[in-house]
């Protein structure tokens, strides 16, 4: 749904798209943590001052407390092997971009809201101090608990902290959140090239749909980005397609509301939703 999207509105080429899948038996390269980050960081690597780079998600997301600030939320999506790319690391690809590149990031997952550490906000709510108090339906969440439960599972270790067990379990695979100190995790730049599209706010619950005709099953904010292009020819800034996908979502039985957010700076709420550019690069996991 989304590579055909990619292909057919926004002209990218197909050679230039990398689809990552979690499906058992499929020949598709796995989504794992090590995998995402390889291709995020090739996309980066080989970007071009001009480029265009797209990163799609469609999974579970999680939230937790900073080691050293517990006050302070962090947020994350999980990959299929429990390893995870953290707000933190999704923040230092934004600052490895080439001049005038942009890299939009849609999560189409729980809790993603804040997905790109320290992003402003444009549309939706800031990042909240506390976690999230919302219960989210299943599939697109994984609590704290039950991911800090599995993760010990795996280890065998007993420490409340999940960063000590991905070190243990992926070592140097695990989030630059975890394994560089706190004076070396990467700063926002004063403005930057990061775009992200999120499913819901920071706290909020996200859920999947059934077969439509708009598609096959899937996230329902990745469908109504879909119904959403397919009934707006023209080109549509990231603005307005945030906002149009909040009055689908957000207008729904009241269990079922998610309301989706836009995070980047001034400049690039009126740019247009994958605009046009030098080169096409895209991530789908």
């Amino acid at each position: 749904m989304m590579k055909k999207m990619l292909i057919g509105r926004f002209g990218f080429d197909p050679k230039a798209i990398m689809v990552l899948t979690d499906k058992p038996g499929s020949k598709k390269l796995r989504a794992t943590g090590q995998n995402i980050k390889i291709q995020l960081g090739n996309m980066i690597a080989k970007a071009l001052p001009g480029d265009r780079l797209f990163f799609f998600f469609s999974g579970h997301g999680t939230t937790f407390p900073d080691e050293h600030n517990e006050k302070l939320i962090r947020h994350a999506i999980v990959a299929c092997d429990n390893n995870n790319i953290t707000c933190m690391d999704f923040r230092d690809y934004v600052n490895g971009l080439p001049k005038d590149a942009t890299l939009t990031v849609m999560a189409d997952s729980c809790c993603s809201g804040g997905l790109i550490d320290q992003e402003p906000v444009q549309v939706g709510l800031p990042y909240h101090p506390h976690p999230p108090n919302k219960s989210c339906r299943p599939p697109k969440m994984l609590p704290y608990n039950a991911y800090l439960a599995q993760l010990s599972s795996q280890t065998g270790l007993n420490s409340p902290n999940i960063g000590v067990h991905l070190v243990q379990l992926f070592k140097s695979e695990a989030s630059i959140l975890f394994t560089q100190p706190p004076n070396k995790h990467p700063q926002p730049l004063k403005a930057d090239q990061g775009i992200l599209l999120s499913a819901g706010e920071p706290d909020e619950a996200t859920s999947d749909e059934p077969a439509d005709k708009n598609g096959p099953a899937g996230g329902a904010f990745t469908k109504a980005v879909v119904a959403i292009l397919k009934g707006h020819p023209t080109p549509i800034t990231n603005e307005q397609l945030v906002n149009k996908a909040r009055g689908i979502l957000g207008n729904r039985k009241k269990d079922e509301r998610q309301y989706p957010c836009l995070y980047c700076s001034r400049k690039n709420v009126d740019a247009v939703f994958l605009g046009k550019a030098t080169h096409g690069r895209v991530e789908i996991g």
